[in-house]
C-alpha cells in the first residue's frame, strides 16, 4: 500500500533518490543543518563515485559486447588505488595486436579480478573499441 520495503534494481536510480534526498527538500536542508557541510560533501563524493564505477561497468559491458577481438601484453601495471567490489583498479599499458590491423599502445584503467591481476610480460585476450582504444575489455 505504502510501498514499504519496496526496492529498486537500478543502482543509478538508487543513487539519484539520494542525491536528491541529500541535496533538495526540507531533507536536504535538514542533512546540512545537522550533519554539517563536510558531511554532505563527503556523501555527495560518495555518490559521484558510485555514479563513476556505473559508467565504467556499463562502457566495459558495451565494449565487451561490441568491440575487435584482439591479443594483448601487458607493458606495465600500475595500481590507482580504488576498488570496486574488493578488486583493484588499475592502470595497463598494453601492447595490442589486433586480429585485423596494424599493432599499437594503449593504457586503460580498468578494474581486475583480486585473483587474476595481470604481470607485466603476460599475455591476455581483450576486446577494444576501435574508435576509443584506450576503452577495453578483458575476455
Amino acid at each position: 500500500m505504502f510501498n514499504f520495503g519496496k526496492q529498486d534494481d537500478d543502482p543509478k536510480k538508487a543513487l539519484d533518490k539520494a542525491s536528491n534526498a541529500l541535496n533538495k527538500g526540507l531533507s536536504g536542508g535538514l542533512a546540512k543543518a545537522f550533519m554539517g557541510k563536510d558531511f554532505v560533501n563527503q556523501a555527495n563524493s560518495a555518490i559521484q563515485q558510485g555514479n563513476q564505477a556505473i559508467d565504467s561497468i556499463q562502457a566495459a559491458q558495451q565494449v565487451a559486447q561490441t568491440g575487435a577481438d584482439a591479443a594483448a601484453e601487458v607493458v606495465s601495471i600500475t595500481d590507482t588505488g580504488a576498488t570496486v567490489n574488493m578488486n583493484p583498479v588499475v592502470v595497463l599499458v598494453l601492447k595490442v595486436t589486433p586480429a585485423a590491423g596494424a599493432e599499437f599502445q594503449t593504457a586503460a584503467q580498468v578494474m581486475v579480478p583480486r585473483i587474476a591481476i595481470p604481470r607485466a610480460g603476460d599475455k591476455i585476450k581483450i576486446k577494444y573499441n576501435p574508435a576509443n582504444p584506450s576503452q577495453i575489455a578483458i575476455v
